[in-house]
């Protein structure tokens, strides 16, 4: 089978990766790409927000499944699109893509359906956000941009002037609608679910680290790394969530008339009353894709294609190897600001010597050479038998990279390193 994969970022490049161990496929096509991702896929020039475009690719090019690897074509409608031609597509429909592409649709949907969530209100203006700041809440406030935002458009404000200063931000742009929530008290874990609509398949967990610097501090980026899985959602917390969050969304969405197919990535609060949503993404993370990736076992194409044809139900437990996984994020100087483009990459085949596999993400050629083209630029990944373990593996190929330009973490699993060695968090 010929298989389109929309995307150019680490997410994709894992995707791919996996993709091309699959014995179904013929061919890989991959819409822009980028140099990992050209290892595993044939690349081409095709712009995703040109519907008639990729309808015609995957026409010509006799494609049986498209995999949409980001949220902007989902939340534009592509998979409409696609499914309108009889294309198979792994991926939701605009109206359901909505859950990533609107936080306040999801927080209506978790009213309507009994979800637990944090405490929130939708507002439409600065004035509104003002009162509701006043009246609504206490310190510390959750202020979230209502559309899509890469990962980075939230703010965890502890005091007044933060709260007003993040306000003020996303009232500048015109039309902006802004979702202020109630601060949850817990863990954070990452829980993610395949669904043609019907059935549920879980499909692992992970846990993100998403400030730019060590210790948890400095802005919210789109990640900087991640392992998986995260043990601190046990099997009886994991089943909670599926139970009164995951499963009410998927059975919600259907009656309503927008059928969720696809992964749906859960981002859960381990509370004391236990999970909560903080929020929804409508496809695989980045960087918990790559994590997912390395551990997963089975046929990643064929239960893309199950979930596409509405025949999950008929998949077993998917098989996740027992070691955990660790990706590290190599940033390029200033992001999550104004990131330094250009910088030269070398030895990434040193860095994979050790073991790890390097998948990357903002990255071009300039000639010969592999330079940085983004905010996050490479994610270095590797699995061991434990996370401290995989923690040391993946630093070791991070040191084997010659980046200049770049940064990263040194802390990534920190929490549950320090679990294992038995150190009180």
């Amino acid at each position: 089978m010929n298989v389109l994969l929309l995307g150019s970022g680490g997410r994709e490049h894992a995707l791919a990766w996996k993709l091309a161990q699959s014995n179904g496929l013929d061919t890989l096509y991959a819409a822009p790409g980028n140099p990992g991702i050209a290892a595993h896929a044939t690349c081409v020039a095709l712009n995703a927000t040109d519907h008639a475009a990729v309808v015609a690719f995957v026409k010509d090019h006799d494609i049986g499944l498209v995999v949409v690897g980001p949220e902007a074509p989902l939340v534009d409608g592509l998979a409409d699109s696609l499914r309108a031609e009889g294309v198979p597509v792994f991926g939701p429909s605009k109206a359901a893509a909505q859950l990533e592409g609107s936080k306040g649709f999801t927080k209506d949907l978790c009213r309507r359906a009994d979800i637990p969530t944090a405490g929130y209100v939708r507002v439409n203006t600065l004035a509104e956000a003002q009162a509701a700041l006043a009246t609504t809440f206490g310190l510390p406030v959750v202020i979230k941009a209502d559309g899509l935002a890469a990962g980075k458009g939230v703010t965890v404000a502890f005091t007044k002037a933060e709260a007003e200063g993040a306000i003020a931000d996303l009232f500048s742009v015109p039309g902006a609608e802004v979702v202020i929530e109630e601060f949850l008290e817990g863990e954070e874990a990452s829980l993610f679910v395949l669904t043609d609509g019907e059935a549920l398949l879980p499909f692992g967990s992970a846990q993100d680290h998403k400030r730019v610097g060590d210790g948890d501090t400095g802005p919210n980026t789109g990640g900087m790394g991640a392992y998986s899985p995260a043990r601190v959602l046990t099997p009886g917390l994991e089943q909670q969530a599926i139970d009164r969050i995951v499963r009410p969304t998927v059975d919600t969405l259907r009656a309503e008339g927008m059928p969720f197919s696809g992964v749906l990535y859960a981002g859960l609060m381990l509370t004391e009353q236990g999970p909560k949503l903080i929020e929804y993404n409508a496809r695989f993370g980045d960087p918990e894709c790559q994590v997912l990736m390395l551990r997963f076992q089975g046929d990643l194409l064929a239960v893309m294609l199950a979930v596409a044809e509405g025949r999950l139900a008929e998949l077993p437990a998917p098989d996740f190897s027992d070691d955990p996984a660790l990706t590290v994020v190599m940033a390029a100087a200033g992001y999550p600001g104004t990131p330094k483009a250009g910088g030269a990459i070398d030895a990434i085949d040193d860095a994979e010597a050790t073991g790890a596999v390097v998948f990357q993400a903002g990255t071009r050629m300039d000639g010969e050479q592999l330079v940085a083209s983004g905010g996050r630029v490479l994610a270095v990944t590797a699995s061991a038998a434990t996370v401290g373990e995989a923690q040391a593996a993946a630093y070791r190929a991070v040191d084997a990279i010659r980046f200049p330009d770049g940064f990263c973490r040194r802390d990534i699993g920190w929490r549950e390193v320090a679990r294992e060695a038995g150190t009180e968090l």
